[in-house]
């Protein structure tokens, strides 16, 4: 994909290929979210359906950020987990990796994007909001952290 002077490159892995990239993720989920446990993407990974996975590239190769998602459904993305590097962010990379998979996923057929994200969370919430979803309910994790679900219908290809 070409790109202009400093901006990055996004790659895109799909299925069994995301799963290739565990060592990549862990390593980047290290180091965006903290206490970040690498058994709770172990764990995950190989359960996930059609998985998708955007990431962000810097100069260089180095991954700076990713959106992971998968089918919960004939026609819903499940968007899981995504993050930008510390040092990356403020530059519009999550933003752009957001719409790279929502377009993904509106040329897959998905008509609905579903995320979750705790309700302290603010700024993802805020983030979600400008982007188009709206709040779709609340739960509790099993931790008994309150979860916001956010929902945003896409503009499928007819």
């Amino acid at each position: 994909m070409a790109r202009g002077a400093g901006q990055p490159e996004f790659s895109l892995f799909e299925g069994e290929s995301v799963r290739g990239q565990q060592a990549m993720l862990a390593g980047l989920c290290t180091r965006i979210f903290d206490s970040f446990d690498p058994d709770y993407l172990a764990r995950r990974l190989p359960g996930l359906i059609d998985p998708v996975l955007h990431v962000a590239h810097g100069d260089g190769g180095a991954a700076l950020g990713f959106k992971i998602g998968y089918r919960r459904g004939p026609s819903l993305l499940y968007s899981w987990l995504g993050g930008v590097v510390p040092e990356a962010r403020g530059q519009g990379i999550a933003a752009r990796l957001m719409q790279a998979q929502h377009d993904w996923a509106a040329v897959q057929g998905y008509h609905n994007v579903e995320t979750r994200t705790r309700a302290t969370n603010n700024r993802m919430i805020i983030v979600n909001l400008t982007a188009g979803f709206h709040i779709a309910g609340v739960e509790s994790d099993e931790a008994g952290h309150l979860m916001v679900i956010q929902r945003r219908r896409l503009n499928t290809l007819p």
